[in-house]
């Protein structure tokens, strides 16, 4: 499984181990990320969700639209503290998840991955569902003898839910006396419900909160609010038998029964959610000093590295102007071949500068022609259709909110790849248009750039993607194997994706699928206008 290129194995092993549910998403909703408690849990591996947004497989029909809202508030920075949803298992069954959720976000602030942490709390709800049925059951009884029976009946398969429940459910009375003590809560807390059972919470609250708990219990049950959900009071702790203090999320129900005050809460131990939270925070860190260092570097590329290539290619040039006719044609093909190699450096370093600086120096996005783009772009490629007898033929494409300057060199990129990558003796021929989505989505625009080239092998298509790739030698086709590199980070910066298909020595057709608006538009600081 792979989440990231860049050192997956800490990462992937952290997730692999905690016992929480971990899904990660990408901004469209595609997983990236299975962990094996969630292949566990659903009987689906992650080959089988792996790319396909999260409600295609796992969420109910009937709750697809309301999945699709939470993930859309997510991608547009909305982080609420919990949600809860079903999931389909390969056996046909539902189990209830609960959610909590952070992001990776890059320098602009866009939400690049979704983070989703969650806990199956299907037998809580049971227990919860069954416990409500009781409170009527009791309500009832004073009615009739038969409905006595029925909830001695309830009682019983009460019991045996909350047992079975991997969260701590603890019942307390108006003097803070426990009242029930699941299994659950044995395994967080190191306590049998016999040592507990009739004793003070307090044996399981730190000492620094104790004083102050009564008060709070005794302003819950004058509220009006029946409940409280995880998460609404913050950061809480418990204390185990051996003093050991853990962070837990919990939720509180009150109940009146035969006139008695009851306090249910049910406990969950978020340690390694924690941890995982912790975790995700370094690499986010580390993920900023990286990006941090490449700023520096393409810094020192501009200025201190392109110093002396310009020394290396001029004093080459005086050598070559001055003693040219003395050298022996061994001297001048080691001179022609320093001057090239210089030249390709310096061509690399003004590559690398551009590659890191499309978030670092990006513009904000505005209302954009590409027809305009397009046509500034054959503009200044015009020597190169001339030279190669080549023709564009550019359909008629559309507004979208972009970064003018970004846009521009994408299409150079593409447009003037395939003018570059064309079969010997056959003049390019070059198509820009828009293609037809087969998923009828009115929110995003696919425009093709289409060629009768060289081509490539498929299978190589990751690959072309990535950073001084190349698919052929210098000596055929001129180069750094930046330019898609370029184009697949601006194309992501713009919250769209690019891909190509491509047979050998038929052409390439690229497609780019970007929105037609931005969710907002920044200035150059990254900050919303």
């Amino acid at each position: 499984m792979t989440y990231t290129d860049d050192d997956p194995k800490l990462l992937n092993t952290i997730m692999e181990t905690i016992a929480a549910l971990v899904v990660v998403m990408d901004s469209e909703a595609r997983v990236v990320l299975f962990n094996d408690a969630c292949q566990t849990l659903t009987g689906y591996s992650f080959e089988e969700v792996e790319g396909r947004p999260i409600w295609e497989l796992l969420i109910p029909e009937d709750e697809r639209e309301g999945v699709v809202d939470v993930f859309n508030d997510l991608r547009s920075g909305q982080f609420p503290n919990q949600h809860e949803n079903n999931w389909l298992t390969r056996d046909g069954g539902h189990r209830t998840i609960s959610w909590s959720n952070s992001a990776v976000v890059d320098d602009d602030g866009e939400v690049q991955l979704v983070v989703a942490t969650g806990v199956d709390i299907t037998e809580q709800r049971r227990a919860e569902e069954a416990k409500r049925e009781i409170i009527r059951s009791q309500a009832a009884r004073e009615a009739a003898e038969a409905a006595r029976d029925s909830l001695r009946l309830s009682e019983g398969l009460f019991s045996g839910i909350v047992d079975l429940c991997a969260d701590a459910i603890i019942s307390i009375d108006l003097e803070q006396n426990i009242r029930l003590f699941n299994q659950g809560a044995e395994e967080i807390f190191d306590y049998t419900a016999d040592e507990v059972l009739g004793e003070p919470l307090a044996i399981l609250l730190p000492n620094d909160v104790r004083d102050t708990h009564a008060d709070h219990i005794h302003d819950f049950s004058t509220a009006a609010k029946p409940s409280r959900r995880m998460g609404e009071r913050g950061k809480i702790f418990g204390m185990r038998k051996d003093g050991q203090l853990f962070p837990a999320e919990a939720s509180i129900s009150k109940q009146q029964i035969d006139g008695e005050w009851l306090f249910t809460a049910v406990l969950r131990d978020v340690t390694e959610e924690q941890h995982a939270r912790e975790a995700l925070k370094r690499s986010n860190e580390e993920l900023e000093r990286s990006n941090e260092d490449l700023e520096h570097f393409a810094a020192a590329a501009s200025h201190d590295l392109q110093e002396p290539l310009r020394k290396i290619q001029a004093f080459g040039e005086r050598l070559h102007s001055r003693f040219g006719d003395g050298l022996p044609e061994r001297g001048k093909d080691y001179l022609d071949r320093m001057q090239n190699a210089a030249g390709r450096m310096s061509e690399l370093i003004d590559d690398l500068l551009d590659f890191s600086r499309i978030t670092t120096r990006a513009k904000p996005f505005e209302a954009l022609d590409l027809n305009a783009v397009v046509d500034d772009v054959i503009s200044d490629l015009e020597v190169r259709i001339e030279r190669t007898q080549g023709q564009i033929d550019v359909k008629k494409l559309p507004r979208i909110d972009a970064d003018r300057i970004q846009m521009r060199l994408l299409f150079q990129n593409l447009i003037g790849n395939a003018l570059k990558f064309h079969r010997e003796g056959v003049p390019p021929v070059v198509e820009v248009g828009t293609q037809a989505s087969t998923e009828d989505d009115a929110e995003v625009c696919r425009i093709y750039v289409e060629d009768n080239g060289a081509g490539f092998d498929e299978k190589y298509l990751d690959r072309i993607f990535d950073v001084f790739q190349r698919l052929h030698g210098r000596g055929v086709y001129e180069g750094t194997g930046m330019g898609l590199a370029i184009s697949r980070k601006i194309v992501e910066r713009h919250n769209g994706s690019i891909t190509a298909t491509s047979t050998p020595g038929e052409g390439t057709r690229f497609v780019v699928t970007l929105p037609f608006e931005q969710s907002d538009h920044r200035d150059e600081a990254g900050n919303e206008q």
